[in-house]
């Protein structure tokens, strides 16, 4: 039940910052997809590289938005 409530409420927040906490990481970036099973935050520092993160629904702790 709350893996569902929590997929629905990133998905309204999707191409938004966002710090999403885990067990042991937190993961600050841009929440560029929401999935069944997971969702991808994009870490872009700057201009050049980006990373992705996949991280599963199943082990987000907590999800920030700063305003």
């Amino acid at each position: 039940m709350f893996a569902s409530t929590l997929r629905e409420e990133l998905a309204k927040r999707q191409g938004h910052n966002v710090t999403i906490f885990t067990f042991n990481y937190g993961a600050p970036g841009i929440l560029a997809i929401v999935e069944a099973d997971y969702v991808t935050v994009v870490e872009a520092p700057g201009y050049g590289l980006y990373e992705t993160e996949n991280i599963p629904i199943e082990a987000i702790q907590a999800a920030f938005f700063p305003a």
